[in-house]
C-alpha cells in the first residue's frame, strides 16, 4: 500500500489488520527514521527514500522466519525503489516478497529488469508496488493508447513469468472527485492468490490492497523410489571368476575391441552375481540402453591404460593377461573416470 508519509499511527492501523506480510510504498522516511518506529509483532525491512517522497518497506510477522535479499540499485537510477524479503513458510517452502515504487514519470531501467529476472525462478514471488503505469491490461477504461514504457513494462513482467493479480478495472488510486486510476499493481509467480480487493483507506489517496495466498509451493517432481540392497551379498568370487573367463587374449593392435569385450564381460558378471537392486541403482544396466548410452563403455585413456602390457615371455608364447587384478584395476579406473566426468 502507498501510505503518503508513514506515521506511527498509520503503521499501528496497518498492523492491526493482522496480515502476515505487509508491503508499503512512499514512506517518506529515511532508514533511520523507520528503524525508530515500533513494529510490534513484525520484522521491518526498509529502503530509504530518494529525494522527495519515496521510501519502501516490507513487514513480516515474527512468527515467520525471514531475511532480506540484498538488491543494489545504482545511485544514478532514481526511478526505482525496492526492498526484497525472503519468508520461510515451512522447512522446504519459501516466499519472496518485494515492495517497489516507481516515481513519475516511470521508467523501465536495468534495475527493474534485474528485479524480475534475477530472483530465483524456482521460488514463489509476490511483487507489490505503486508503478504509476497506465495500460488497458489493468485499466480497460483507458481512452488513449498505452505509452511505450507501459508496453515494455507489461512485456517484461509477462516474459518473467509474472501474473497480474489485480481485478481488471478495479480502482486503486483516487484523488479528488475526478482522478481515478489503477496504478497500484500486484504481481505473482507460482502463487495461488484469491480474495484480492482494493478498499479505500482514509490515510492515503491510494487504496489498501488485501488478498490471501492459498498456496506458495507445489511439488511437481515425485521423489525417486528407494532401493534397499547390500553389496556384501554380492558373490565376488564368482564375479571375478566369470569375468576372468570371458576376457579375450590381449592384442595391442585391437585395443578398441578389447575394451568393448572387457566392458561386456564386466556388465554380464555384474548382472549375474550381484543383487538386482544393485544393478538398478547403477545407470546403464537396464535392458534398453546400449553400451555407449549406458556410459560404461570405456573411452578415456586411463581405462585403456589399465590393461597391463604382457611381458616378453608372454608375447613369445602368444599369451594375454587375464588376471583378476587387471580386471579390478580397469573397473576401478573406469568408475573413477565416470565419477569425475
Amino acid at each position: 500500500m502507498n501510505f503518503f508519509c508513514l506515521t506511527p499511527s498509520k503503521l499501528a492501523t496497518l498492523m492491526a489488520q493482522g496480515a502476515d506480510t505487509i508491503a508499503i510504498q512512499e514512506t517518506w522516511k529515511l532508514l533511520e527514521q523507520i528503524a525508530s518506529m515500533h513494529t510490534g509483532d513484525y520484522v521491518l525491512y526498509a529502503q530509504s527514500r530518494i529525494g522527495k517522497g519515496g521510501g519502501v518497506a516490507v513487514l513480516v510477522r515474527k512468527t515467520l522466519r525471514s531475511k532480506r535479499i540484498p538488491l543494489t540499485i545504482p545511485q544514478h537510477d532514481t526511478s526505482l525503489e525496492v526492498v526484497v524479503a525472503q519468508v520461510a513458510l515451512d522447512q522446504n517452502r519459501d516466499l519472496i516478497v518485494a515492495s517497489a515504487y516507481m516515481r513519475p514519470p516511470p521508467q523501465v531501467t536495468q534495475s527493474f529488469r534485474r528485479l524480475v529476472n534475477c530472483l530465483p525462478a524456482s521460488t514463489p514471488l509476490l511483487l507489490c508496488g505503486d508503478f504509476n503505469m497506465h495500460h488497458p491490461q489493468w485499466e480497460p477504461f483507458l481512452e488513449s493508447s498505452p505509452s511505450e514504457v507501459a508496453a515494455e513494462f507489461l512485456e517484461l513482467c509477462t516474459y518473467a513469468g509474472l501474473t497480474l493479480v489485480n481485478t481488471s478495472g478495479e480502482i486503486t488510486y483516487a484523488r479528488g472527485t475526478g482522478e481515478r486510476s489503477c496504478i497500484d499493481l500486484t504481481w505473482s509467480r507460482q502463487l495461488t492468490v484469491s480474495d484480492w480487493s482494493a478498499s479505500l483507506s482514509p490515510p492515503s489517496d491510494n487504496y489498501m490492497l488485501t488478498f490471501t495466498l492459498h498456496q506458495a509451493f507445489k511439488d511437481t517432481i515425485p521423489s525417486a523410489p528407494k532401493f534397499f540392497y547390500s553389496w556384501g551379498k554380492c558373490k565376488w568370487d564368482l564375479f571375478v571368476k566369470d569375468l576372468d573367463a570371458k576376457l579375450p587374449a590381449y592384442d595391442y593392435k585391437k585395443c578398441s575391441t578389447g575394451i568393448k569385450a572387457f566392458t561386456r564381460a564386466l556388465i554380464t558378471s555384474y548382472r549375474r552375481h550381484c543383487p538386482a537392486a544393485c544393478t538398478r541403482t547403477v545407470p546403464g544396466f537396464g535392458k534398453t540402453l546400449s553400451w555407449r548410452q549406458s556410459g560404461w563403455l570405456p573411452t578415456a585413456r586411463p581405462a585403456i591404460c589399465s590393461y597391463r602390457c604382457p611381458t616378453v615371455r608372454q608375447k613369445c608364447n602368444g599369451q594375454g593377461v587375464n588376471s583378476s587384478s587387471c580386471s579390478e584395476s580397469a573397473c576401478a579406473t573406469r568408475i573413477h573416470v565416470e565419477s569425475a566426468s
